[in-house]
């Protein structure tokens, strides 16, 4: 069949859909083909989707997807020089034309290429062009829901909140065990990311006690570990946990972590972002820059974790007070106060202290993330980029966000792992007290779903709003949603293509 000329957007569609045949797919090489996630869909600079698991011959790869219309894109684009696109697992393209070189990175890895227009017909591409526009944002119920009651709306995201809540439970969860193999030398599967779905996460395993869990390092580590991946945003999310299992807290912990200088060599230079000081223009940044490396190759032999590379970092549409350089150096200054010899113990006691309210706790333990950056940090977003004014450190709502994502669900953890009912039941209060605190997600399902027929005061109810758009409204799986059910019409099939 020969496909007639197609924009971008339908090729995306059709891979984010997967709308077309996959029962016998080859790639261009001729190798066997199973997708078992497509990925998701990325609105930032980089691959078109991220996070795809894609079984190849005999191998499963973990990465990202890259599409074009036409095989010679990824090179006219510049892909082939850009180390961002070095994760991606496949290029999926409509057509190969002749003069199509093989993709490849700049780390000079070819990457395998997926031609789609013989695995689709042209009643595919006609139902794209006539289906209706609506944006990628809009719930497919929206129109509908209007006469949804508030009782079941309420219990609806109830339900989804506190299997989002177990959800991030039983990731660290998981983590923990990771570790604990590590140290017994067990070999097992790398240690995988939980973000496509829940039902992933295998349940709690009985091969482990309570006495496997009780060295403090562990915890230590596996706080470690959420605190860096919560510092990176969206973006930098999978960098900066590989920065954490790369430069372990025991790795620092061979300084003091008072040597605020020390610890900022090390983190980095293993993020592989010291430039050289002939790159720096400005004086003080280059003094600053001489000191860092001179730590670090002093160190640098006897450090055996992988090395990332400036290229695995994302600065692009990031406020400058975000950018990953400054929130590790933001993290440098706040170490000595969580990792303290007494710091894990500190936070249990905190939270199970009687007599004092769940915000007031919350409000303590924010107040152990409030950084304060040295001289140059505290003016300066890279190297040689000199802030106006004071750079005010780790804002309130991102500390807000690491009580909700990491630490409490940590406590939560804990408590399950040591049966301990206090500190579940003070753990869940002060997640209960956490105030919400708008999104784009919690925004399209307010405007969109709960209309206004119930206050959304809590984080807790937000926690419902995103699982339930992530899991559920953005897949567009309604039948297995109680509000898609109950309101949607019984009309059939629905086109499922978007337009922006």
């Amino acid at each position: 069949m020969k496909m007639p000329r197609v924009p971008e957007e339908f090729v995306r569609d059709v891979w984010h859909y997967q709308r077309f045949s996959a029962d016998n797919l080859r790639s261009a090489e001729g190798k066997r083909i199973e997708i078992l996630s497509p990925g998701t869909l990325n609105a930032d600079t980089g691959p078109d989707f991220i996070n795809a698991r894609i079984r190849i011959g005999n191998t499963l790869f973990l990465g990202d997807v890259e599409i074009h219309c036409d095989a010679s894109g990824w090179r006219s684009h510049g892909h082939d020089r850009d180390p961002h696109y070095n994760r991606v697992i496949l290029h999926v393209v409509m057509t190969y034309g002749d003069r199509a070189h093989p993709a490849t990175t700049s780390s000079r890895r070819i990457v395998p290429v997926l031609v789609l227009h013989p695995f689709l017909d042209l009643k595919t591409y006609l139902a794209w062009i006539q289906s209706p526009r609506r944006s990628t944002t809009a719930l497919r119920c929206a129109p509908y829901n209007d006469r949804i009651p508030q009782a079941l709306l309420a219990h609806r995201l109830e339900h989804l909140a506190e299997e989002r809540i177990e959800f991030k439970v039983r990731r660290f969860g998981e983590r923990l065990r990771a570790l604990i193999d590590e140290e017994r030398a067990i070999v097992c599967e790398p240690y995988p990311r939980y973000y496509h779905n829940p039902d992933e996460i295998p349940p709690p395993s009985s091969f482990y006690t309570p006495k496997d869990f009780r060295a403090k390092r562990l915890w230590e580590q596996l706080l470690y570990e959420g605190i860096m991946e919560g510092l990176g945003f969206s973006k930098n999310q999978e960098p900066f946990l590989r920065l954490a299992q790369s430069m372990r807290l025991s790795a620092l912990r061979q300084f003091s972590l008072s040597d605020t200088e020390q610890i900022i060599a090390l983190l980095f230079g293993a993020a592989g972002l010291l430039p050289s000081s002939r790159s720096v223009a400005e004086e003080q940044g280059r003094a600053v820059v001489r000191r860092l490396r001179k730590r670090w190759k002093e160190y640098r032999p006897s450090f055996t974790g992988p090395l990332l590379t400036a290229g695995d970092w994302q600065f692009f549409r990031l406020r400058p007070a975000n950018f990953p350089t400054v929130r590790i150096a933001e993290f440098c200054h706040v170490l000595p106060i969580l990792f303290s010899e007494t710091g894990f113990h500190s936070l249990i006691s905190l939270a199970k202290e009687a007599g004092i309210s769940a915000s007031e706790k919350n409000r303590r333990f924010q107040a152990m993330f409030e950084s304060r950056p040295d001289d140059f940090w505290k003016y300066h977003y890279t190297f040689g980029s000199r802030a106006e004014r004071s750079i005010g450190g780790l804002g309130s709502s991102r500390v807000r966000d690491l009580l909700l994502n990491v630490i409490i669900p940590i406590l939560l953890l804990y408590a399950r792992v040591f049966r301990d009912a206090t500190l579940r039941l003070q753990s869940r209060e002060m997640l209960l007290a956490i105030p919400a605190a708008e999104n784009s997600i919690t925004r399209i399902i307010g405007r969109q779903l709960v209309k206004g027929k119930m206050p959304v005061t809590s984080a807790l109810m937000q926690q419902g709003m995103i699982h339930l758009y992530k899991y559920h409204c953005l897949p567009e799986r309604c039948g297995d949603c109680e509000i898609g059910v109950a309101c949607l019409p019984k009309t059939g099939s629905v086109v499922a293509f978007h337009h922006s």
